[in-house]
């Protein structure tokens, strides 16, 4: 829906016919409010599905899944400890089949590219994204064409081909290749699977069921502050996207206070939100540079609904080092037990940067989102950790390592 231009639930528009702009799934709120007490829900499955009332559904919908979802919420005892915080929780979206919170967005979104009949989906990916969207496209017996983005690691890049989807590599700027993989979308009748809501509004709806989640997990209530990796912005808007929805239910009052977390030197949303810029000025950065590969992006498509989302929840957006990012990954690892890539770290990084300057107060509980794991990226957890010693089996040698 933009500007008052309404589609039927079945059609194939991914975005607007007449305008060209973004599209969003609407619901019957009012109905599904008195129908349901709580969130409407299937209970007879779990994960994404679940919450199928609120899924783009049409009769003719095969669902394509790998069992994503019902991902752990973990309490962080020791940080929260050690930052004097009521509670830190960690929703673990490592757990999902292909190891990132994108399975979320592709159960959704290939689901619907089956229904439509699509010859094939096209993607862009930094690893993550394209390796969901490919191990779906697989299950569902669709052609799948993903696009890397320059500096893909070697472990992305392994995980990725084993899915079967032709892949090429490319050493394009994002805005770039996103234009040319909607053009390879129009002309050969695929599905454009980019994992931006602004191309394919059906990854957003994939990914608003987090929130839910969470809410269930919590027994009906939310944290006051959820800290959320931003790259293309995608993941924060499902996610506010779902907390409308609860709001729209009657199911919360007020948002939690969302905090957008970015690489410092690759931080598009960051710098328009600190110099007070509308969503749609947030800048392109040139040279983007941050260890967290998962959200090395130089242009956010979804940083204009990122920022309102920021905006509208009293939140903030914050840029991290990569240092930060090294202590973080160590911290979730050793002290909770968490391997998670540096994307996944950004939060905690961002969490000690707000209670160090005073912004968090100690009855505060906080979600920090961790989006993927550990083993998308694990060159970087041999540079934050170094290479373990080699040794003699002598004893006496031994005892200088042992605590």
């Amino acid at each position: 829906m933009h500007h008052g231009c309404e589609f039927p639930s079945d059609s194939h528009n991914l975005t607007c016919a007449n305008c060209g702009g973004p599209l969003e799934a609407v619901y019957e709120y009012e109905a599904l409010r008195t129908a349901y007490r709580g969130i409407p829900a299937d209970d007879k499955s779990r994960g994404v599905w679940r919450y199928s009332p609120l899924l783009p559904l049409n009769a003719g919908t095969r669902i394509v899944t790998l069992g994503e979802g019902a991902t752990p919420l973990v309490e962080a005892t020791k940080i929260s400890e050690a930052l004097g915080l009521e509670k830190v929780y960690v929703k673990d979206e490592s757990r999902n089949p292909t190891l990132s919170f994108k399975d979320r967005k592709s159960t959704v979104a290939v689901s619907k590219a089956a229904e439509f009949g699509a010859a094939g989906v096209a993607n862009m990916t930094a690893g993550n994204a394209g390796s969901s969207v490919a191990a779906y496209a697989g299950k569902a017996g669709i052609p799948a064409y993903i696009f890397t983005i320059g500096g893909i690691s070697d472990a992305k890049l392994a995980k990725l081909l084993s899915y079967g989807a032709m892949v090429f590599r490319t050493n394009a700027p994002t805005k770039e290749l996103m234009t040319f993989v909607g053009d390879v979308a129009k002309r050969y009748g695929m599905v454009n699977m980019v994992a931006a809501s602004r191309y394919n509004p059906y990854v957003k709806e994939g990914a608003k069921t987090s929130v839910f989640e969470i809410f269930e997990q919590m027994d009906g209530h939310l944290p006051d502050w959820m800290f959320i990796p931003i790259g293309g912005g995608g993941n924060l808007a499902g996610i506010f996207k779902g907390l409308r929805e609860l709001k729209l239910l009657g199911l919360i009052e007020v948002y939690p206070r969302i905090v957008g977390v970015q690489g410092k030197d690759c931080a598009p949303v960051v710098r328009a939100f600190e110099q007070g810029l509308p969503p749609d000025q947030i800048p392109v950065v040139e040279n983007p540079r941050t260890i967290a590969h998962s959200i090395l992006d130089s242009w956010a498509p979804d940083g204009d609904q990122a920022l309102t989302a920021i905006r509208e929840s009293g939140g903030l957006a914050v840029g991290v080092s990569d240092e930060e990012l090294y202590q973080s990954m160590k911290t979730l690892s050793s002290q909770e037990g968490l391997y998670l890539e540096p994307a996944s770290a950004a939060p905690l990084a961002a969490l000690g940067r707000l209670i160090s300057d005073g912004t968090m107060g100690a009855d505060d509980s906080v979600l920090l989102f961790a989006t993927g794991s550990g083993a998308n990226q694990p060159d970087a957890t041999l540079v934050a950790w170094g290479q373990p010693p080699t040794i003699e089996l002598d004893l006496e040698a031994f005892v200088k390592y042992v605590r």
